[in-house]
């Protein structure tokens, strides 16, 4: 396998794949939080050792983790697009009417860029290393105490589940649509403005009833099997938090008291 789809799990059996799926969980929104929290070269580059160093751990090839960045490229392209031709502040190095390129603008659409890479592959490692099953029930698990409140705590758990499930079998799907299409005469890239969004139309549309099918079929299986929603699930397998489990938080916890440090610097 040479490409990887976003959603995809890989099983294995390296240091991440053996955490506890709530750990893992936490880490990630901590991670997130310590990414959004940097403000200069010296936060993203702790970050991006460390995230680089658990892409190792994860025992994930480099290559196969970028080439799944692909469906992002144009939403990153477009932020930091925004962010380099309206800056404002420091040495004024192109103007032309609105856009106005300068070098605070052109240092911050950089660490937008390295900020959008580093949260999508800290989310990529979660999927890859973590069975859906796994994240629904570490959700669960984090949500117990709302059971109290009334909250269907395993109601959501198995809606995670699924979801996080058929994430890569639609993007697979699209991507055939596309292929379909494109075999057509269809043009994504080109073409005046109505145009495109008529292609858009033609590509969203069959989507959407592939994602309607596949909701029966799986209503439908879910019914002959006599699930219960209302009824208590066991699950085969259990999850123990460990030692190492603990000392991952600390460690993510650390890296966040040592980004906090720098963003003075």
């Amino acid at each position: 396998m040479n490409h990887m789809v976003f959603g995809n799990y890989l099983p294995g059996h390296s240091l991440l794949h053996c955490l506890h799926p709530s750990g893992k969980i936490v880490g990630l929104v901590l991670l997130i939080t310590w990414t959004l929290l940097a403000n200069n070269w010296a936060n993203y580059a702790v970050l991006t050792v460390m995230i680089l160093a658990l892409v190792k751990m994860a025992q994930v090839p480099f290559g196969m983790l970028f080439s799944s960045l692909r469906p992002f490229v144009w939403l990153i392209a477009f932020t930091v697009l925004i962010q380099l031709g309206f800056g404002h502040g420091g040495t004024t190095y192109w103007h032309w009417g609105p856009l106005n390129v300068t070098s605070v603008g052109v240092t911050t659409a950089g660490l937008i860029f390295v900020r959008f890479l580093l949260i999508i592959i800290v989310a990529m490692l979660l999927t890859v290393t973590t069975s859906p099953n796994a994240i629904a029930k570490g959700v669960e698990t984090l949500l117990t105490p709302l059971k109290k409140l009334g909250v269907p705590v395993a109601m959501i758990g198995i809606m995670l589940s699924i979801a996080l499930r058929f994430i890569p079998t639609l993007l697979s799907e699209m991507q055939t649509i596309m292929n379909a299409q494109r075999s057509r005469g269809v043009v994504f890239n080109g073409g005046s403005l109505w145009q495109r969004v008529k292609n858009v139309l033609s590509l969203i549309i069959p989507l959407l009833v592939s994602a309607f099918r596949h909701a029966d079929n799986l209503a439908d299986a879910l019914g002959a099997s006599g699930y219960d929603a209302s009824q208590p699930r066991s699950s085969y397998y259990q999850y123990q938090w460990h030692l190492l489990d603990t000392l991952a938080l600390v460690g993510v916890f650390l890296i966040g008291v040592l980004v906090v440090g720098l963003r003075g610097v």
